[in-house]
């Protein structure tokens, strides 16, 4: 395959199971109810199924990402791939139960299965933490000319993957009639052509210039301000989105006068936003500074959030949500990008970072926010959303007024 070949079609592999992994996560929150009912279990245990869905992804990241220099890209995402489609089929299978049952009849309402059922869960966060440890080194090196808009584009794959999520769960179950088990077939079936495709492809060119990376190394690389920046920011950024995904729907059917099947359907409204938001930002990105592009955005941000959450309800909050999601898409792809443009030959590491950064903040910003619902209402607790915009902004000024105006990630594209 020459070159030409080989990079387009990498450009699809990778593409494509981002854009499953999206569709895996949030299929997960439309499950949800299903888990709780098929298992009887209670809210109390229904709760560790995200943790679950994290400590894998995070140790691939930890493991992974820093060792990137030294693996065989190709390899390890194969194997990332085979073990999330053999995962998924295994919650299936849990979730039917007669495997798994002496008597061979499926056992709903097993909790010894739903422990099981957790740790398959953990499993599938590792594989597919391995892949996505992975993706993005692969694509700065076989696109170094235009990473911001690559990863742009990639995360607008993801959020495609993450819209029609919890639409595969609804036509499978509500208009097939299908159990809830057959929706991780289907994307279990759906990594197989990803996973056929990527062993018959060579590994990517320029791949043999990521450096390796010890923990020696972690002080010089997090002492530059275009990644330690990037991971505060990130803190922050993953803490607004975590506490959309949580709390946003909650939020439209208590507070915004918006009920039934409406408010249900804020959330995809949130997340449809992503799409034209990352495709747009694929382009702003490589015009303007990332420093000044991102302090933009975040002013922006800060007043479209002030405005949704005190003044607007009804239809006018819907719209505003719309237009909220589409800024807040492309926080992520452009921070990681700007840590990525000022390290390339540490790529795997700086993405670790960003990932376990956004992580911190995804699981800390809903707690919060259900911690001050409890003991006010949800209507003030939703304020935090506001003060984390600020703090973003502030921490984003911060670093265009330090040394990051000398770094090279100040600069990008034809944008000066």
């Amino acid at each position: 395959m020459d070159e030409k070949s080989n990079r387009k079609y990498w450009l699809i592999v990778i593409f494509a199971f981002v854009g499953i992994s999206g569709a895996i996560i949030q299929a997960r929150g439309e499950l949800m109810t299903s888990f709780e009912s098929h298992f009887v279990v209670g809210k109390g245990l229904l709760g560790f199924v995200t943790p679950a869905g994290t400590v894998g992804f995070v140790a691939a990241m930890l493991w992974v990402g820093p060792a990137s220099g030294r693996l065989d890209l190709r390899r390890y995402l194969l194997f990332g791939t085979g073990l999330t489609a053999v995962s998924l089929l295994g919650l299936a299978l849990i979730g039917d139960g007669r495997l798994f049952s002496v008597s061979g009849v499926a056992q709903s309402g097993d909790r010894a299965l739903f422990g099981l059922f957790l740790a398959f869960i953990a499993v599938r966060s590792l594989g597919t933490g391995v892949f996505r440890a992975l993706d993005r080194p692969a694509l700065s090196h076989l696109f170094p000319e235009g990473r911001s808009r690559i990863f742009s584009l990639q995360e607008m794959t993801w959020a495609i993957g993450a819209t029609t999520g919890p639409l595969l769960v609804v036509g499978l179950t509500e208009y097939l009639g299908l159990a809830w088990q057959a929706t991780y077939v289907v994307l279990a079936s759906l990594c197989a052509p990803v996973f056929v495709l990527l062993w018959r492809l060579d590994s990517p060119d320029g791949s043999d210039n990521e450096d390796s990376f010890g923990l020696r190394d972690i002080r010089s690389v997090l002492s530059q301000p275009s990644v330690y920046g990037m991971a505060l920011a990130l803190v922050v950024v993953g803490g607004i989105e975590s506490g959309f995904f949580t709390w946003l729907a909650i939020y439209a059917d208590e507070t915004a006068t918006i009920s039934g099947n409406l408010a249900n359907l804020t959330l995809s409204i949130y997340l449809a936003a992503y799409v034209p938001g990352r495709l747009t930002f694929s382009y702003l990105t490589e015009r303007f500074r990332f420093t000044h592009f991102l302090i933009g955005i975040s002013a922006i941000l800060l007043a479209l959030l002030y405005i949704a959450f005190v003044h607007a309800s009804g239809p006018a909050f819907l719209a505003l949500i719309f237009v909220i999601g589409y800024f807040i898409s492309g926080l992520f792809p452009t921070l990681i990008s700007m840590g990525i443009e000022a390290n390339p030959s540490f790529t795997g590491p700086v993405n670790a970072i960003a990932n376990i950064a956004a992580q911190a903040g995804f699981f800390t910003v809903p707690v919060i926010i259900g911690v001050v619902a409890a003991r006010t209402t949800l209507q003030t607790a939703m304020l935090l959303q506001i003060v984390l915009a600020a703090l973003l902004a502030m921490i984003l000024i911060a670093l265009r007024l330090g040394p990051l105006r000398t770094e090279k990630a100040e600069t990008h594209g034809t944008g000066t």
